[in-house]
């Protein structure tokens, strides 16, 4: 018999993202019976969020009042998905205090993917402090260990 997921709830009206026994990790969207996705955690290396556009509308079934999350992994898109405002921030922040996030890429953190520069992962740290989700002790440790 296959071993149950650990969920971990993110926050009233938020969801909840489920770690598999595997090291897959899935999200699921409040109120939802299905998961938005499932990925590999070992495969994921970063993350962006952005205004719904009216293809969004469309392909993903976005409203305006939502923000799309994508998450990357060796240069390509392993999933997108609408969430709530702050959602986003939460899911990762959650991946990112994984201690399996980044095990594949460690050499990211030293010296990060063509196109990513430290600068913005910095900008992208001070954000989620600024916006409540990473404590100033958490920002910290996450900037002495980006800039090694």
């Amino acid at each position: 018999m296959a071993e149950k997921p650990v969920s971990h709830g993110l926050g009233f009206g938020n969801g909840s993202i489920l770690e598999y026994p595997d090291g897959s990790v899935e999200y699921r969207p409040t109120g939802k019976l299905l998961s938005a996705f499932r990925v590999m955690m070992r495969d994921i290396s970063g993350f962006s969020v952005r205004k719904v556009t009216r293809d969004d509308k469309k392909r993903l079934k976005a409203s305006s009042m939502q923000q799309v999350l994508t998450v990357q992994g060796s240069g390509t898109t392993l999933a997108e998905v609408p969430v709530n405002y702050g959602t986003a921030e939460k899911i990762e922040q959650w991946f990112r205090g994984h201690p399996d996030f980044g095990k594949s890429s460690q050499a990211a953190v030293a010296s990060p993917q063509p196109g990513i520069s430290v600068a913005d992962e910095l900008a992208k740290l001070a954000q989620l402090r600024d916006a409540g989700v990473l404590t100033p002790e958490e920002f910290l440790a996450q900037k002495k260990k980006l800039l090694g």
